[in-house]
């Protein structure tokens, strides 16, 4: 019996480490680019390293508050109408103690 308390307790403290070290923060940003990464197909040689088997859609934009660069995963939609310049409200979650960037979108 005491080989289970240990592990849920295991499981638990991380599980409120993750989501306990995380800050959700939000803003105004600038688009400064935008980027796309086509899915790599089953035996290709992989060029880029952010390539994947399903499509990206990658927009650039520069928090205008502490002038960050954040990279967002958008719709092939919301890429397309996005042009450089353009104000955007973005939604993030940086980490606590390393202050690594999560979860961006642009609202």
């Amino acid at each position: 019996m005491e080989k289970l308390i240990v592990p849920s307790f295991v499981v638990a403290l991380l599980l409120l480490l993750v989501l306990g070290g995380c800050e959700k923060k939000s803003g105004e940003a600038v688009v400064i680019g935008k980027d796309y990464v086509a899915a790599a197909k089953q035996g290709e040689e992989i060029k880029d390293e952010q390539a994947t088997n399903n499509e990206q859609w990658i927009v650039k934009v520069r928090m205008l508050d502490n002038s960050r660069t954040i990279q967002v995963r958008a719709d092939r939609g919301q890429w397309e109408r996005l042009r450089e310049n353009d104000r955007v409200k973005v939604a993030y979650r940086t980490g606590k103690y390393t202050g690594t960037i999560w979860d961006a979108e642009i609202k």
